[in-house]
């Protein structure tokens, strides 16, 4: 005998003792009498309903119980139990009590998955012509498991269980599951009610319809199973951050800006100054990118043009999150890849759209307030635009939100403005070499050199350090690594105890440094001469791995773990992924960069794909920045 079959036995003779006791529960006492009753001669309808009604609170729990078992024994059948309601308690009592019963055996159903998981789909399988598979990767859980309910022969268990098994949230399970099984509880109490209060003619009437109905569902159930399936096979396409670039939704574009514009106002006191009046189109504007809401700040004040937006690809992992974005003309791009997807979105926006883009360069948020330089590839595809090319150049953006920092300072001063860098004719007209060094002139930007010119500017934050060890990895007193710790405007070395405080200007009042730059440079100087030093010098830590979501309900989800080792050849993970045991090894020319973030990961994208590593210890993975800097004469682009 198959392990599956036994497991159905032993569960048949649990559900049937467990009928049995109920049986003995209800019939305890004086109400073996009134079950006596039922079988008098001449026995009228309404005395039959006063009858039932004499079990009292025994029945009441009894008929609850019996709609539970119904759920979780799937050879129990639901409509005697919800006729008996019907007839002993009326329609809406009657309905009351089997829809709390069908909940509770939901539920029970709901953790019994989430402790034991796939082991019971041996017991809760029957062989029904519907793609299961295709079911599982449906964007459409919910109108399928309402759909289930509906179909003939398929019994609630099951369809719990298959509810269970999508990963629903237990408010959306229990609801989708108590509200597919109402309309079978209505027409069985219904019937039930309708036999007592209803002439016998009336209720055989409605019982005949009902009949009839079921029975071209049963006799047409192949039919209607192959139709869900067509819908099924229709609907089960996975997510994808795959895009090509439509036109924008204007409507939604506006709505979102309107909103980003209260949460800017809110938080920013923001400054615009416009030096070159109306723009041209097809454009390309550029973005220093000190904060992670620097979209905010340009995308509201260009809303008029619609601009496309170039943002990193592990946002559209996310199904609902990606399909807002391409419908506001977002366009996804693997950072420091090559990504032709983009690359032509790019293009088809500017030259066949005659649109603008509006994108940051630099593509990372800015470590220490100050400009992180543009990749080639980046430069070249400006270059070739034959666009008008514009600098929406922002400071104080840093010092509002910081890129390690718990969140806005509120009410932080940012000024914006806008110029044309170069037009196309003069676009035209210059040799790569000088539209790179003009690029660089433009971008350039140092945080603290604009707030050296602003003495009024004050930030008041209690909690202003916070996140700072996410940078300043390295103890100067120490040497210890990753040890550093933040309270509110202090950070402190958990290994000497050495405390450095900052004050209200992004200073220290002591120590060997007098801002942040000073102490990241110093952290550079260092890795660039052990690296200098040691021919072997690798970095190294143990790392979970993760990639994009499958399903597209997070961005991302677990993969492995493993090792990873940067050095002088690139960048090796060993370890797991997805179930198998790999070596990956990313050469120098993929490793332009190592994007991190800060007490996150390091991360780096292969073609659409994305490697996010989270280290043992999250404090360095700065570190893994700075190395792969500190690499890169070793490394080819």
């Amino acid at each position: 005998m198959g392990k599956g079959k036994k497991i159905k036995i032993i569960v048949a003779v649990a559900g049937l003792l467990l009928l049995a006791a109920i049986l003995v529960f209800l019939f305890a006492g004086e109400n073996i009498e009134v079950f006596k009753a039922f079988f008098r001669k001449g026995i009228t309808q309404e005395e039959i309903r006063e009858n039932a009604q004499r079990f009292g609170w025994r029945g009441v729990v009894s008929i609850g119980l019996l709609s539970m078992l119904q759920v979780v024994f799937m050879f129990l059948p639901a409509e005697p139990v919800q006729v008996i309601a019907g007839v002993s308690y009326g329609l809406w009592f009657g309905i009351l009590v089997c829809e709390i019963g069908v909940l509770v055996g939901n539920t029970l159903i709901y953790i019994a998955y989430k402790i034991f998981g796939t082991r019971l789909s041996e017991y809760y399988s029957k062989k029904i012509d519907i793609d299961w598979s295709s079911a599982k990767t449906t964007r459409s859980v919910s109108l399928i498991v309402l759909v289930l309910y509906i179909l003939p022969a398929i019994p609630y268990g099951m369809i719990c269980f298959f509810a269970a098994s999508m990963g629903l949230k237990y408010p959306r399970y229990l609801l989708l599951t108590g509200l597919g099984a109402l309309p079978s509880v209505l027409i069985g109490v219904g019937l039930g009610n309708l036999a007592i209060t209803a002439s016998l003619i009336w209720a055989a009437a409605v019982f005949a319809v009902l009949l009839a109905i079921l029975l071209v569902l049963f006799l047409k159930r192949n039919a209607l199973a192959a139709k869900l399936n067509a819908y099924l096979k229709r609907r089960a396409t996975p997510y994808t951050s795959d895009y090509e670039l439509r036109d924008t939704h204007k409507v939604l574009f506006r709505l979102f800006f309107f909103l980003a514009g209260v949460y800017v106002r809110l938080n920013f006191k923001v400054k615009y100054k416009n030096l070159t009046g109306k723009l041209n189109r097809p454009s390309i504007v550029l973005v220093n990118h000190g904060t992670f809401v620097d979209f905010l700040f340009s995308g509201r004040y260009l809303k008029k043009y619609y601009p496309n937006i170039i943002c990193a690809r592990m946002y559209f992992y996310h199904k609902t999150m990606g399909t807002l974005m391409k419908m506001g003309g977002v366009i996804p791009k693997s950072m420091f890849t090559a990504d032709l997807e983009s690359a032509k979105n790019c293009v088809r926006a500017v030259k066949q759209r005659k649109g603008m883009l509006l994108m940051m360069p630099e593509a990372r948020l800015s470590t220490v307030g100050r400009y992180e330089g543009i990749q080639n590839a980046t430069s070249k595809f400006i270059y070739k635009s034959g666009a008008d090319v514009y600098l929406f150049k922002i400071h104080g953006n840093y010092f509002a939100r910081p890129k390690w920092g718990n969140g806005p300072r509120r009410r932080s001063p940012v000024e914006c403005t806008l110029d044309r860098l170069c037009s196309s004719e003069e676009l035209s007209s210059m040799d790569y070499e000088a539209f790179t060094g003009k690029l660089d002139r433009a971008m350039d930007y140092d945080e603290y050199e604009w707030l050296a010119t602003r003495p009024e500017i004050k930030y008041r934050d209690k909690r202003l350090a916070e996140g700072l060890e996410g940078i300043l990895y390295k103890c100067p007193c120490c040497g210890a690594e990753g040890a550093g710790e933040t309270q509110k405007r202090t950070l402190r070395c958990t290994v000497c105890g050495n405390e450095v405080h900052l004050g209200d200007r992004y200073a220290f009042r002591e120590g060997p440094f007098n801002d942040l730059r000073d102490w990241y440079d110093w952290q550079q100087e260092v890795l660039d001469k052990e690296i200098t030093a040691d021919a072997e010098y690798r970095l190294e830590s143990k790392v979970e791995l993760k990639h994009s979501s499958k399903d597209g309900k997070t961005c991302l989800r677990h993969a492995g773990e493993g090792v990873c080792r940067l050095d002088r050849s690139g960048l090796t993970y060993e370890g797991t992924d997805d179930g198998e045991e790999v070596s990956v090894h990313f050469n120098g020319n993929q490793v332009y960069r190592l994007l991190f973030g800060v007490n996150e990961d390091f991360e780096l994208y292969v073609g659409k794909e994305i490697y996010y590593f989270v280290p043992e210890n999250k404090r360095l993975c700065v570190k893994w920045y700075q190395c792969s800097i500190a690499l890169k004469e070793y490394f080819k682009e």
